[in-house]
């Protein structure tokens, strides 16, 4: 029994060092309709300011209910500290008229680069709030906003 335990905390440890995600999160809403003045919260930590990431948002719509090309959005990530970057970005779910990303379950999926090779300015504990920033009060055939941030990978293959 001792060594099923010591092995199995190997294993988890092994999985745990390996790790590139430090958020891989979703929100739905309610009747697929996203409030202007509501800001998804997503929290997460840090382990340390040596690595670069990349931030990803999928925006999942109802492609009968949705009538815009894009979904602008205003992303905050607060530090531990309290210190607020803002930054404006916006998903585009059409190209040349044609919708992106892949349909599951009867909703279209895109995803949009918000940042590429970020770095925190600190360890621990973030919060970051998304929030749609169209002039409709209530956006409609929004299902669901997704968060990704993995570690980027530093290719320098390009400099030869």
């Amino acid at each position: 029994m001792r060594k099923l335990l010591i092995a199995l905390m190997g294993v988890c440890l092994l999985c745990s060092c390996g790790k590139k995600n430090i958020l891989d999160e979703s929100h739905t809403f309610d009747r697929n309709i996203w409030n202007r003045f509501t800001m998804e919260e997503f929290s997460f930590h840090v382990p340390n300011i040596d690595n670069y990431y990349n931030i990803d948002i999928t925006v999942a719509v109802d492609t009968l209910h949705y009538r815009y090309n894009t979904v602008p959005l205003a992303v905050n990530i607060v530090s531990p500290d309290g210190e607020k970057r803002r930054i404006l970005t916006s998903v585009a779910l059409k190209e040349k008229e044609r919708w992106r990303g892949e349909m599951q379950e009867g909703y279209r999926y895109a995803q949009g680069r918000v940042r590429s090779y970020f770095s925190f300015n600190s360890k621990g504990q973030y919060r970051m709030e998304v929030g749609q920033q169209t002039s409709q009060y209530d956006l409609e055939g929004i299902h669901s906003v997704a968060v990704r941030i993995e570690k980027a990978k530093l290719d320098y293959s390009h400099l030869d």
